[in-house]
């Protein structure tokens, strides 16, 4: 059974990084999620092992539409494509119903998934990143469709890379190596880069 225990951390660099095959994504100052939908009982725990699924209703239906999966994301408030992290985090507090209900209407969060761990019956976390993105890509398309609350984190790259990072309000840059398989704890792998002013 994977559980928060088996999430991929990144590391910071030792050196700059050189060499093809990475592969580079924004972090927003989310709240990190292990995704688990498994028959039809739906969690979303937090990386410390949290249970937030009433927290966040709103991500729960729209991972209620997908098969049996566990995907890894990051919970965000976006507002003009900026994380209101505060905004989250108030969210993430509430406790009673009607407050909940409301604050999934008025102040919606999103998954933004960068990972799938596994499908169905079958574990994909031997497999390189590059193949397990497009197998999430897949089943988040045509399970989930155009419901915006559930969609896989893009890959950014060229030059300015962390400065366009910081434009936009994101606390690092998460360079990735390609043909790197899922591993828990941290790892080599995984890179975090902070944006200028981090």
């Amino acid at each position: 059974m994977i559980s928060h225990r088996d999430l991929m951390l990144a590391s910071s660099p030792a050196r700059p990084l050189d060499g093809d095959g990475w592969l580079y994504e924004l972090q927003y100052d989310g709240i990190r999620v292990l995704a688990i939908r498994q028959g039809t009982k739906t969690r979303l725990l937090s990386q410390r092992g949290k249970d937030l699924s009433a927290s966040f209703p709103e991500i729960v239906a729209g991972l209620d539409k997908l098969p049996n999966i566990v995907l890894d994301g990051e919970l965000v408030i976006l507002e003009r494509g900026k994380p209101q992290s505060d905004r989250l985090r108030r969210r993430a507090r509430l406790k009673d119903e009607v407050s909940i209900r409301n604050a999934s209407h008025w102040e919606p969060a999103a998954i933004l998934v960068f990972d799938i761990l596994r499908l169905g019956k079958k574990d994909l976390r031997k497999l390189p990143l590059l193949d397990r993105r497009e197998i999430a890509r897949t089943a988040l398309h045509r399970a989930v469709g155009s419901f915006k609350r559930i969609r896989l984190v893009q890959q950014i790259g060229g030059s300015g890379l962390r400065e366009a990072a910081a434009g936009l309000g994101v606390q690092a840059v998460v360079a990735k190596r390609a043909d790197s398989p899922y591993r828990a704890g941290r790892s080599r792998d995984w890179v975090k880069i902070r944006t200028p002013g981090e």
